[in-house]
């Protein structure tokens, strides 16, 4: 998904890193880790050929396993609930939790980098992701593996900003990092439909805790791997550096774990229970407070002046859409697939394959004709392509409608994803000030994984509230998943709203 916007850097020939001495000031602002290196001239970072392919490698590892494990963790979510005893409702809670801590510490993480080093965050990050991964495999009870796929999604948040840090200062040149964005971010679709496809195997063939033990047999060697195959480096002094807002951190966290179990648990106990509106106003206090906290910290995490860019409004909750279309998509047909049509875990691999198909040729289409349409008109036609997708999957009610409706909504569903991620990404940072790109950028990021946190709670919320009152039979459990369809068809019609009428070109 990633790949999008990183093909459009690469398609335009743009200069990611015009001038060494701004770009850091922007990263830095950002979260976005800069380093003394990104500010040496290139003939102090001399590499031999062999050793700058060896970095690229490492670093879009870590784009292909983060990719990897939320798509791998998707298909084995069945025989993972059936293992450990998951209630209907919570099973979402395995990938929620992992993008919630991943948005929640992607800032604090960025700026942790920026004080040390990105070397060391990268590193520690990428062995947080492989070695916690054994705890999940092993888990015993829902608890245990939702709090050790939090663990996970904090190592994610240290190791992906971080990776796009040292791979914009080792490859400076505008061509060469135009090449190494473009097969960052084709490590991402790779890993997506890999995910899809191993875990099937994995979980078909042995048990769901194999594709975490896989997990963890492959990541932990790249996370050592990069320490000895990225530049030495060393931690500056005398310059100033900004501090992590902790405090702010802590305050979002909260706010986005209560709102995420409100909108889970309104499936199984219906929205006028006590617990869900106390837990969803809390929540809104939460909220709120983190904002104060942001006006009054030294260094907040998410500065004020940020909201007053041109269309960043608009555009923060535009970005909403697109993961929790991808990601609550993806949950759906898994357990469409698993659940009702009964295939094995492979087999809903195999049927899953034309997104990560589309995925790639979308994002290198979309990389080389969006720079060249009115960003309104991408953002208008993301959402439209997007909406048209879950309507076609409403409808794809039974096995021999798969090629009928299914197959055309993944096609045309991953085009919007593309369209809309890379028009999102070049209207919101060329609405940018100057000074506040790198910021404005790091937010950004963060609302794509929010959005993700979200949606996955809404789609399974809505999904299990309709479904404990229908009858077992496949068709009428399909009415769950076709009014989470409906509800997403209610947020991208929401989308085209505010995108018409506040967004300027």
């Amino acid at each position: 998904m990633s790949s999008s916007s990183i093909n459009q850097k690469a398609s335009t020939g743009q200069n990611s890193v015009p001038d060494a001495s701004e770009n850091m000031k922007e990263m830095e602002a950002g979260g976005i880790p800069a380093t003394d290196d990104a500010t040496k001239p290139t003939a102090q970072l001399e590499l031999t050929k062999l050793r700058r392919n060896l970095i690229l490698f490492v670093l879009c590892s870590s784009q292909f396993f983060d990719i990897f494990n939320a798509s791998a963790a998707i298909l084995s979510l069945p025989e993972m609930g059936a293992d450990l005893g998951f209630a209907t409702g919570s099973l979402q809670w395995i990938l929620s939790v992992y993008t919630l801590t991943f948005a929640a510490f992607m800032l604090a993480s960025g700026r942790l980098a920026d004080i040390t080093h990105p070397k060391p965050i990268f590193c520690v990050g990428y062995a947080i992701v492989g070695l916690f991964s054994i705890p999940v495999a092993a888990s015993v009870n829902p608890i245990m593996s939702i709090v050790f796929r939090a663990i996970q999604g904090i190592g994610a948040a240290m190791n992906v900003p971080s990776s796009i840090s040292l791979l914009i200062t080792y490859f400076p040149n505008p061509a060469e990092q135009g090449r190494a964005l473009a097969i960052f971010g084709a490590s991402g679709s790779i890993g997506n439909i890999s995910g899809f496809i191993i875990s099937g195997a994995l979980s078909a063939g042995a048990s769901w805790r194999w594709v975490y033990y896989l997990l963890a047999i492959l990541v932990v060697p790249f996370s050592v791997l990069g320490w000895f195959i990225l530049p030495k480096h060393q931690i500056p002094e005398g310059r100033d550096r900004r501090s992590v807002d902790w405090l702010g951190t802590s305050t979002l966290t909260a706010a986005l774990i209560l709102l995420v179990f409100a909108l889970s648990d309104s499936g199984e106990v219906g929205w006028g229970a006590a617990r869900v509106i106390v837990t969803l106003v809390l929540s809104v206090v939460l909220i709120v407070a983190f904002f104060v906290v942001e006006k009054f910290v030294k260094d907040p995490a998410i500065p004020p002046r940020t909201w007053t860019n041109k269309n960043f409004i608009p555009l923060f909750f535009y970005a909403w859409s697109i993961y929790w279309f991808a990601l609550g998509t993806e949950l759906n047909l898994v357990q469409i697939f698993q659940d009702l049509w009964h295939t094995s875990a492979i087999s809903a691999a195999v049927r899953c394959f034309p997104l990560g198909i589309t995925a790639g040729i979308s994002a290198y289409l979309t990389g080389v004709f969006a720079p060249r349409i009115p960003r309104r008109i991408l953002l208008l036609v993301g959402q439209v392509f997007m909406a048209g997708s879950v309507i076609l999957f409403a409808f794809a009610d039974r096995p021999d409608r798969y090629w009928s409706y299914m197959v055309p909504a993944m096609i045309i569903g991953m085009f919007g994803v593309s369209v809309a991620y890379v028009g999102n990404t070049i209207a919101v940072m060329e609405s940018a000030r100057p000074t506040d790109q790198g910021v404005v950028g790091a937010i950004m990021y963060t609302a794509y994984q929010v959005g993700s946190t979200i949606g996955i709670a809404v789609t399974s919320s809505v999904a299990t509230s309709v479904n404990k009152n229908q009858p077992g039979d496949a068709i009428s459990q399909f009415k769950g998943f076709q009014d989470s369809f409906w509800a997403m068809l209610g947020m991208h019609g929401t989308e085209i709203l505010i995108t018409f009428i506040f967004v300027r070109n």
